[in-house]
């Protein structure tokens, strides 16, 4: 359809109607973006800075609405304190269950420690810490996710697949508590503005609200490095049991992580083992179907112990429970009883379920694009733009 205009006048009006229509529909869309609550510290000593000479605003407790440039908060003598950079002979004493919110003057970064952040913070004086949560789009968040948790030059699509993964992942974490989701890799990683590529914010951009759901709803995306060939069942690691995360073959032979070992010291299993005075041998119980330790019988001299894959994991501090177990004979002094120290072999980084990221870079390279790669990690799942009935 073409249409003819009486005069400029009329020509210029539509334009400017379209124009406005379009603004309002992008500020709509823009205003339903789902904000995310993230746990960024959890200290009584804290240094929290403005970017360059742009203020801060501090509100809440004492500030009803205070520029400042920089604040510290110090443990001392078990009183919680709070001054700023102006004046450091001003101090004020905080009290548990206060809470301030911090915010840039013109929306540039905040500076946390060595990390800076956008959007705004909210601290929470609590009975034993401090908590600082750092509130913004999930959008921007997820700009600086994609780059915490997998590196910037790897393949757009596996950036992708990474986006569209832990957005699903943040979303079902959102509550009714302090914040929302942790920023270590309790939950997933995130370091701030400077984690933030061009590439990563082309990731984010190109998947916008995009989130993998099973039965219309969310599903827990979980994604971990590299499972060592094969990802693994939920139940086997967690006891819920869901039918998407079900183990599938990985691609993730050409990482550094794939075969590793660690060596462990008979001292060191005395320490990390007191109460059966060390290990002299781990025989092991069961195996999940990928070849996973679920459960072991550690001997020890004072006697024996049962634990899980997962617990010893944990312990030993190994990079995943895809192990096997070789004792050797250290080299002491002739006059010395003989040790034992401890080889494990291993495989893979993580807990093996859901998406295995080293895998994902694989099949992107290979040409896969981001929703393949997706759905070859997650059994059975849809792409669909984001809804709170997802939830």
């Amino acid at each position: 359809m073409i249409l003819k205009f009486k005069n400029n006048y009329s020509k210029c009006c539509l334009i400017t109607i379209l124009f406005i229509c379009v603004f309002q529909s992008q500020s709509v869309f823009a205003s339903k973006e789902p904000r995310i609550r993230v746990l960024i510290s959890k200290n009584n000593n804290l240094r929290i800075r403005s970017d360059r000479s742009i203020p801060l605003i501090i509100e809440g407790g004492f500030f009803s609405s205070k520029k400042i440039k920089g604040l510290t908060l110090k443990n001392e003598k078990n009183r919680k304190i709070l001054y700023f950079d102006k004046n450091k002979q001003k101090k004020y004493d905080l009290k548990n269950n206060q809470q301030f919110q911090i915010r840039s003057f013109d929306g540039r970064g905040i500076w946390v420690g060595q990390k800076r952040f956008s959007g705004k913070l909210n601290l929470f004086v609590l009975d034993s810490e401090i908590l600082v949560v750092n509130v913004l789009g999930i959008e921007k968040y997820l700009s600086s996710v994609v780059g915490s948790e997998m590196p910037a030059k790897w393949p757009i699509e596996a950036l992708k697949a990474q986006a569209i993964a832990s957005r699903t992942y943040a979303l079902k974490q959102k509550g009714n508590n302090l914040f929302d989701i942790d920023s270590t890799q309790k939950n997933q990683v995130y370091n701030g503005l400077e984690s933030r590529t061009y590439k990563t914010i082309r990731a984010v951009k190109s998947t916008r609200s995009l989130v993998l759901t099973y039965k219309n709803k969310l599903i827990n995306a979980l994604f971990h490095s590299s499972s060592g060939g094969m990802t693994e069942n939920s139940q086997d690691v967690w006891k819920n049991k869901y039918p998407y995360l079900s183990s599938v073959k990985d691609f993730d032979k050409n990482n550094p992580k794939f075969r590793w070992q660690k060596k462990i010291s008979s001292n060191e299993l005395i320490d990390l083992f007191p109460k059966i005075g060390g290990l002299k041998n781990i025989e092991i119980l069961d195996i999940t179907s990928t070849g996973r330790v679920k459960n072991v019988k550690l001997i020890g001299v004072y006697g024996s112990d049962q634990i899980s894959g997962v617990v010893l994991r944990k312990r030993l501090g190994l990079k995943s429970n895809f192990v096997r177990f070789k004792f050797f004979e250290e080299e002491l002094n002739n006059k010395l009883p003989s040790k034992k120290g401890l080889i494990v072999f291993g495989q893979g980084s993580g807990h093996g379920v859901g998406m295995s990221q080293w895998g994902a870079k694989y099949l992107a390279s290979r040409g896969q694009k981001a929703e393949r790669i997706l759905k070859h990690f997650y059994r059975g799942v849809q792409i669909k733009p984001f809804r709170k009935d997802y939830l």
